[in-house]
């Protein structure tokens, strides 16, 4: 495997060449990153074993492969960076030698993405696949000792990406953690040690900042940002999914999993769509607390009805707002993640076109207020990918149309 060594210097190769090097605004130091996507199949959700344990190279299996391919079509298709997700726990797990492989895979992934003309947020985004490492675990505290590993962490990628930072550098920053489950009161201590972590392992390094509660837009808004005053190397995130009625429709785990037929924008009655979903509640022979849960999805349809394009924008202007009174740069405000989960529905005209419209009024509004946005996720299962058939390497031309690409 590549070298940490080598790949740095590669990566230094770039810079000085004028390859990928950052696009700044007047007056800061931070990338202006515009239209971004996730990257989530290459270094999430590493392989677990049987015991729960990671082995020497838990992002080895073909599900992994992130070949220059597939970063060539990103590029050719028009965003210009990729917020690339890391599941913390092996890098937290692993020891000596296996450590140093996965630095230098982290490190050649960034090289490969910016030799492709590709900005990269790397975002430290944990999994539930080993339960020693679920997110939970990692924001127990200040003073827990994996949150405290989790610091150690971040001090040690940040030195690592801190290098390319210096001089002509490639449009890079470093997300400290993704969706901290944390109400933000709670998460607001931890944001504190992980700016200063990150800090110590680079001071120039452009750093992204969440406000807990799964990065929801009031979380961010509740931000006490004067741990970070002076500091113009920040970008701040949120994340929006809303209406969850329509994006998280079918599934498992969530509240809108019995739903079914839901479309965007919301008809100004809920009877269809309650119908729908009443067929498929009956479908999946839920009992106990599923059922309940089931129902409760079903009775907010009730509130989701009427649900348009000015529901979706009173997050951004009060996003927008906090933003002019922290006197901000309309592109230090990162709309870090947006997607939506298809479903036999979505294969429908009807669901097709609810698809695209919610896809193009989410990037309209995030370009209207200025703001980077990076959609979720590019490719793998689960539902939530955009590339062609979930594995790609293009788009269809519905996604791209919505999306603004070429």
């Amino acid at each position: 495997m590549t070298s940490r060594r080598s790949v740095l210097a590669g990566l230094a190769t770039l810079a000085a060449s004028g390859v990928g090097r950052a696009a700044r605004a007047a007056g800061n130091d931070i990338p202006l990153f515009r239209r971004g996507i996730g990257v989530s199949h290459a270094l999430g959700w590493a392989e677990v074993t049987a015991e729960s344990t990671y082995g020497d190279a838990p992002f080895s299996a073909p599900r992994f492969r992130f070949d220059a391919v597939q970063r060539q079509a990103i590029r050719a298709a028009g965003f210009d960076f990729v917020r690339l997700a890391v599941d913390v726990g092996p890098f937290l797990a692993l020891q000596d030698s296996a450590r140093k492989r996965l630095d230098a895979l982290l490190l050649e992934t960034v090289h490969g993405l910016i030799a492709a003309d590709l900005g990269v947020i790397v975002n430290l985004h944990p999994s539930a696949m080993n339960p020693a490492y679920r997110p939970v675990a990692l924001t127990a505290g200040v003073d827990a000792p994996k949150f405290q590993a989790v610091l150690a962490l971040q001090e040690r990628l940040s030195g690592l990406l801190g290098q390319l930072a210096e001089g002509a550098a490639p449009r890079l920053a470093f997300e400290l953690m993704n969706e901290p489950e944390v109400p933000q009161a709670i998460w607001q201590p931890m944001l504190k040690a992980c700016y200063r972590a990150a800090r110590r392992g680079s001071a120039r390094l452009p750093l992204v900042l969440g406000g807990g509660s799964m990065n929801a837009p009031a979380a961010l808004t509740a931000i006490d940002t004067r741990p970070f005053a002076g500091d113009e190397r920040l970008i701040y995130t949120y994340h929006d999914y809303a209406p969850w009625q329509f994006t998280h429709q079918g599934v498992r785990g969530s509240p809108a999993y019995a739903l079914d037929a839901i479309p965007y924008p919301a008809p100004a009655l809920a009877e269809a769509m309650t119908a729908a979903t009443r067929r498929r509640i009956a479908g999946l022979g839920l009992d106990g607390a599923a059922l309940e849960q089931a129902r409760k999805a079903k009775r907010s349809l009730a509130r989701y009805a009427g649900f348009d394009r000015a529901s979706l924008e009173r997050a951004f202007r009060q996003v927008d707002a906090w933003r002019i009174a922290h006197r901000l740069p309309a592109h230090a405000i990162l709309l870090g993640e947006f997607g939506i989960h298809r479903t036999p529905y979505m294969a429908t005209p009807e669901g097709a076109a609810a698809r695209a419209h919610w896809l193009r009024d989410m990037r309209e509004l995030a370009e209207a207020h200025g703001f980077a946005w990076s959609a979720w996720t590019y490719a793998g299962a689960g539902g939530f990918a955009l590339a062609e058939n979930e594995a790609g390497p293009d788009f269809d031309a519905a996604t791209r149309r919505a999306l603004g690409l070429r």
